[in-house]
């Protein structure tokens, strides 16, 4: 065990930051992530908040994080494929095919931003990934990636490679690896047409407007000494905190705009909002699939007091403040149109949505805030993944110390849905907002007792706390924001 005055001591030591044998524990989420530099860089934009060009700076920031991640990512795959080690480098690619597929994501909000503002869009530039410092860095890292492939693999065992490929499949290494270099590639050539000359109202470089030395420190100072994925664990929190800071600025807008029935920017705004949520979503998921139990608990000591319930921009602001405005604002919305109560209302808003130009905009507004809580819907069941594969059940603690990690994000989700006026105009719709079907023969096999997920849920809880028992030791640490509500 450490002694009090050890360097690698996880506990604190007077005027020291605790560290581990790995580096340096985080004293708080911010700290982790690094939300000092993602507000510095979001600072520098120099553009009004909750507009097209807010909305442009915001994905090529989000971007650059994943490009700089996606070199990190090559680096390590080269690495693996020079030292014969196929295992590990395949590892590594299916890690950046997730990444691929959230930087697809964020081309398609960008080509659906562009779709929704048209050409009022004011533009005297226009930006291209192409440019930006984190793409060089990537294109770069694949190069060295493609000429240690080249050379280890399909110079140095031709007859290998090609068996491989036609007799083999995804249960194989090298298969993987082959298959995953490929995918990627693919992909690359999507997102960045995606993200190839977009307009935009502000002269400057797209490493000056994204602020790419800032992201660049942000990225770097998640590195720990280690060849964990801590990188990487941190990024799939980075991207998200970066896009629902600018979602919240559209709700913002959004919520102002319907007390004014200022319909239409209503409509645009939300819609602006859930497609910034679809990358967040898509970054819960990358994680999930990848990150191994054993692979995050490696880490997990780093991470300190670190829970995602202390995301400002997410926990506090994205599904309390807003989320509370959004809703009540919708329903006074409704309200005051006329009708004798509110199903009646929503029921004859949807009946008659056809019958003219005004009746399809209000159709529209409830649309969107229905399908914006589908997005938010899908992140609370996509963050489930995480309690789920890496804490398990039988009482494993969260990260704030909670008695039963799962349990807590499973309330969690459940309490949101509760929020008055959210479930009233559900009501009213005839919406169900359950997140299960309980009595569905699925649901049924899914939730007994003695299936497969209970047991594997099981499992997973006494392996954390059998080779992890440090998980246990975690005292509860609730967050207390001293951020005042935000208050459209």
């Amino acid at each position: 065990m450490s002694s009090p005055d050890d360097p690698t001591s996880a506990h604190p030591c007077a005027g020291r930051r605790q560290m581990t044998e790995l580096g340096p524990v985080a004293e708080s989420y911010d700290q982790l992530h690094r939300i000092d530099l993602l507000g510095e860089a979001r600072a520098a934009r120099a553009v009004p908040e909750g507009t097209y060009d807010s909305t442009v700076c915001a994905v090529f920031q989000a971007s650059e994080v994943g490009l700089l991640n996606l070199a990190r990512l090559a680096g390590r795959t080269q690495a693996g494929v020079l030292a014969g080690d196929i295992p590990a480098a395949s590892r590594y690619v299916q890690w950046a095919v997730g990444f691929h597929r959230l930087l697809r994501r964020l081309g398609t909000v960008m080509f659906a931003t562009r779709s929704v503002f048209g050409t009022d869009v004011r533009a005297t530039a226009a930006l291209s990934v192409s440019e930006s410092a984190g793409y060089a860095a990537y294109v770069d890292a694949l190069r060295g990636l493609e000429d240690a492939a080249k050379g280890s693999l399909l110079a140095a065992a031709p007859e290998t490679v090609r068996s491989t490929i036609a007799t083999r499949s995804i249960d194989d290494p090298l298969y993987r690896l082959l298959h995953g270099i490929r995918t990627a590639c693919h992909d690359a050539t999507k997102w960045e047409s995606d993200l190839t000359a977009v307009p935009v109202g502000v002269c400057r470089s797209t490493d000056e407007l994204i602020s790419a030395e800032t992201l660049a420190r942000a990225v770097a100072a998640t590195e720990l000494d280690a060849g964990t994925l801590h990188g990487e664990f941190v990024a799939l929190h980075q991207i998200p905190e970066i896009l629902c800071a600018e979602a919240n600025d559209h709700l913002e807008v959004a919520i102002r705009a319907m007390r004014g029935a200022e319909l239409s920017r209503v409509a645009q705004h939300l819609a602006v909002c859930r497609w910034l949520l679809d990358p967040v979503v898509e970054a819960q998921r990358v994680m999930a699939e990848h990150l191994a139990t054993g692979e995050y608990h490696g880490f997990r000591t780093n991470l300190g007091p670190a829970s995602g319930t202390h995301s400002l921009a997410i926990k506090q602001h994205m599904f309390r403040d807003l989320f509370k405005h959004m809703w009540n604002g919708l329903e006074a919305w409704l309200s005051s149109l006329g009708g004798r109560c509110l199903e009646e209302t929503v029921q004859d808003i949807d009946a008659h949505r056809h019958d003219d130009p005004e009746a399809w905009l209000r159709h529209t507004v409830v649309d969107q805030a229905f399908q914006l809580h589908s997005a938010h819907q899908q992140w609370r069941h996509e963050h489930l993944h995480m309690p789920r594969n890496c804490l398990g059940s039988g009482g494993t603690k969260s990260m704030i110390g909670v008695p039963d990690g799962p349990q807590a994000v499973y309330k969690m989700r459940d309490a949101a849905n509760a929020q008055h006026s959210l479930a009233a105009v559900h009501t009213a719709r005839r919406t169900s907002l359950a997140n299960a079907v309980p009595d569905s023969p699925l649901a049924k096999l899914i939730t007994d007792p003695s299936s497969l997920d209970s047991e594997l849920m099981r499992v997973v809880g006494e392996a954390t706390r059998e080779y992890f028992p440090q998980v246990q030791e975690q005292s509860y640490q609730p967050f207390r924001s001293g951020a005042a509500e935000r208050n459209p």
